[in-house]
């Protein structure tokens, strides 16, 4: 399995070690209150070694005694203890060969039982989409968009779903493998399984508008909101393993580290926090001069960005210290970034603007025309260029292949525009250049946009005989991993009662 999808795992399961250690275990306390009372006669074994009516050579002793209180002090330490020696020692004889007799029961590994996966039977017509686009609006509607390769290479964008998700206004929308994570002003999350298109629930365990998700990988998904609450969930069975508290006001922005051991979280209480997820603990606290509106990780995870109202400050892991700062050539709000490897920084800005900036000098390198209103949202993603393919069965991930980078942006003008990153990055020839209109895709909305997560494709399951084949991968995985774990709760059982043996031996 892949080493990635462990550390969030890991950590919520130290935790919940850690709150159950300080039970003490039964056998070890036995042996120490065993010692202790050994111990506390040897402190006044002169009374009981003069009256003690099982040794016959003792209590001749004892007698001879009366005529020296100091050979009787000295020679009742000494019988004292070589009793309570022999005593001790034939008592956990008994008890080591009552051990030795008995049959050690081997314990039963449960089976892991795979289920034959289905293959997929994909008739003529059928399409895989290129990428699907998710949208959430002002509007509370969650709108769904897929994406098709042109022969030259624009794309088409084609409503898939739109309807209307809560009852509030949608903040936050988050993609991790095949679920769908919404967060609105209604305080609930809602999810949604995309390959089978179906709703799955909602999460209710904020108290305030959601106002971030994130996933690591499949396997976990961390949610803010203005209850100043982290949430950690799992998304085998979407409960609820940690809530860490720390900051005083409204949770912006969430970033986890792509190591997925550590995660970074800005609020309105002018703060950044350093969470450590392997404890599920706060790592640590830094003030800051104004009020985080969002937090990224760079690509490589060796440094990060915060965006706040009016500049970007890059920062570097090793030092937490700000080695470069980032303004708009004009005085204008910033909403949002995020980084396109760790060479650049694509900030969208409140004058409709998107500019691309280099990391290593802060020098503007392009700047993106084409929304007319505030742009609220980005992301990227990276897709192979095949406008010919209309089934997986003959795309493989030939090395031929074209792999595109992309750009997408969203306003609240309802407009959804897709970028060439090849393009933006590229340097210009002429100061004309470097205000770039092109854009390969474009679909409006008629509604106000106000967030964005964009996925790889799905095959659409129009006619298709069997899906749910990854489903069942995923079932294989999970009761592999749970034998995995039992088998691990087992030997560390057998470690602790050898220990106690060990100490009974002692």
């Amino acid at each position: 399995m892949d080493k990635t999808k462990k550390p969030l795992k890991s950590a919520l399961k130290k935790t919940v070690v850690s709150t159950t250690a300080t039970k003490p275990n039964v056998k070890t306390a036995g042996v120490k209150r065993k010692h202790a009372s050994a111990a506390n006669n040897n402190n006044n074994n002169t009374t009981t070694t003069k009256n003690n009516p099982k040794s016959g050579h003792d209590n001749k002793r004892s007698k001879v005694q009366t005529n020296s209180n100091s050979n009787k002090q000295s020679t009742g330490n000494t019988s004292k203890a070589q009793n309570g020696a022999g005593k001790k020692k034939n008592v956990n004889t008994s008890a080591f060969n009552a051990k030795k007799s008995a049959p050690t029961p081997t314990p039963v590994k449960k089976p892991v039982i795979k289920k034959p996966k289905k293959e997929e039977v994909i008739p003529e017509g059928a399409t895989l989409e290129d990428f699907r686009i998710i949208a959430g609006t002002y509007e509370n509607i969650l709108y769904g968009i897929d994406a098709y390769w042109n022969e030259d290479m624009t794309l088409r964008l084609s409503p898939i779903f739109i309807f209307a998700a809560h009852i509030g206004c949608i903040k936050a929308l988050a993609i991790g493998g095949h679920f769908l994570a919404s967060g609105s002003t209604d305080e609930k999350i809602q999810l949604y399984d995309l390959k089978r298109r179906k709703e799955l629930g909602a999460l209710l365990q904020h108290q305030g508008t959601i106002t971030t998700l994130t996933f690591h990988n499949k396997t976990h998904m961390l949610s803010g909101s203005d209850d100043g609450k982290i949430c950690v969930w799992r998304t085998k069975d979407w409960e609820c393993l940690k809530i860490m508290k720390g900051h005083q006001g409204s949770i912006h922005s969430i970033a986890i580290h792509p190591t997925g051991k550590i995660a970074l979280s800005v609020s309105a209480d002018r703060s950044v926090r350093l969470w450590n997820l392997l404890l599920g603990k706060q790592a640590s606290t830094t003030r800051l001069q104004g009020e985080g509106l969002k937090v990224v990780w760079s690509p490589s995870g060796t440094g990060y960005s915060i965006m706040f109202d009016q500049e970007v400050g890059i920062y570097d892991m090793a030092t937490a210290k700000c080695v470069r700062t980032i303004k708009p050539p004009r005085k204008t709000r910033l909403n949002t970034m995020i980084y396109y490897k760790d060479d650049y920084l694509v900030v969208g800005y409140e004058d409709k603007m998107i500019r691309v900036y280099n990391t290593a000098t802060g020098d503007l390198v392009k700047t993106l025309v084409g929304h007319a209103s505030r742009v609220k949202a980005l992301d990227l993603i990276t897709v192979p260029y095949t406008p010919e393919e209309t089934s997986n069965k003959e795309f493989v991930g030939r090395p031929e292949t074209k792999m595109m980078d992309l750009l997408t942006s969203v306003s609240t003008d309802g407009t959804i525009l897709v970028w060439n990153l090849e393009d933006v990055v590229s340097p210009a020839s002429t100061p004309e250049e470097s205000n770039m209109k092109t854009f390969i895709g474009e679909h409006k909305t008629d509604m106000r946009v106000t967030c964005l997560s964009v996925q790889k494709g799905i095959w659409k399951n129009v006619g298709v005989e069997s899906v749910g084949t990854a489903g069942e991968e995923e079932e294989d995985e999970d009761q592999i991993e749970a034998a995995k774990e039992s088998e691990e709760e087992e030997e560390e059982e057998k470690k602790d009662e050898d220990e106690d043996d060990s100490e009974d031996d002692e």
